[in-house]
C-alpha cells in the first residue's frame, strides 16, 4: 500500500510539474515582444525611473495632499510600451507617500486626483491636456519638443543616446510646484 500511494504520489508531481511547464511556455510565448517594441520599453523604463526621482525631489503645495490616502497619483498618457514600463515604479515609496501610477489615454476630466502627469510622445491633443493641467498644481512631464513651450514643466529630450532634463521654471511657479535644486542643478532651464 505504501508503495502504491509513493506511486501516486511521483505521480502528482510530475503531472503538476509538466503543468507548470506548459503554463510558463504559453506566458512567456505571449511576452515576446518585437525588438522596436522591447527598445521602446527600455528606453520608458529609464524614464520611468527618472520620473520616478524627480517626483521625490519635487514639492507641492500642502492643500494637494489634504484628503488624500497617503498617495502620489502619477497619470501617465501613451502607448502600451509606455503603460508597461510606468507599471515597474507603481506602488513605489515616494518621501511618506505611495506612488500610484495611473493610464488615463482617455480624457482630460480624468486629472481631478493626479499630482504628476507624464504625456509621451504619441500622445494626441497635448495642447489640451496641459491647458487642463494648468488648472490645477500638477507636474507636468513630456518628451516632445514644443513641450515646455506650450507650458510644460520638465521635458526629457532624447539625444546622443543620453535622456537630458529640461525644465520650465516659470511653468512650475505659476503653479506652486517647487523642484530642488540638486534636479535643478543637472537640468537646462527653459526660458520663454
Amino acid at each position: 500500500m505504501a508503495e502504491a500511494s509513493g506511486l501516486l504520489s511521483e505521480h502528482l508531481f510530475f503531472q503538476t510539474k509538466a503543468r507548470l511547464a506548459v503554463v510558463i511556455a504559453v506566458l512567456s510565448s505571449h511576452m515576446v515582444l518585437p525588438a522596436a517594441q522591447a527598445e521602446a520599453v527600455d528606453e520608458y523604463t529609464i524614464k520611468s525611473v527618472l520620473t520616478l526621482n524627480l517626483i521625490r525631489f519635487t514639492d507641492w503645495p500642502a492643500e494637494v495632499f489634504k484628503g488624500n490616502d497617503g498617495t502620489v497619483n502619477l497619470c501617465v498618457l501613451g502607448d502600451d510600451a509606455v503603460q508597461q514600463a510606468f507599471t515597474l515604479i507603481d506602488k513605489k515609496r515616494v518621501g511618506d507617500r505611495t506612488l500610484s501610477a495611473h493610464n488615463i489615454n482617455t480624457g482630460g476630466s480624468q486629472l481631478g486626483q493626479c499630482q504628476v502627469l507624464y504625456v509621451s510622445m504619441e500622445t494626441n491633443n497635448i495642447t489640451q491636456w496641459l491647458q487642463e493641467s494648468h488648472k490645477r498644481p500638477i507636474l507636468t512631464i513630456g518628451e516632445t519638443d514644443g513641450f515646455l513651450g506650450q507650458g510644460g514643466m520638465v521635458y526629457l529630450k532624447m539625444a546622443d543616446a543620453k535622456i537630458h532634463l529640461h525644465i520650465n521654471l516659470k511653468a512650475t511657479k505659476a503653479a506652486g510646484i517647487w523642484i530642488s535644486a540638486r534636479v535643478l542643478k543637472l537640468a537646462t532651464i527653459f526660458n520663454p
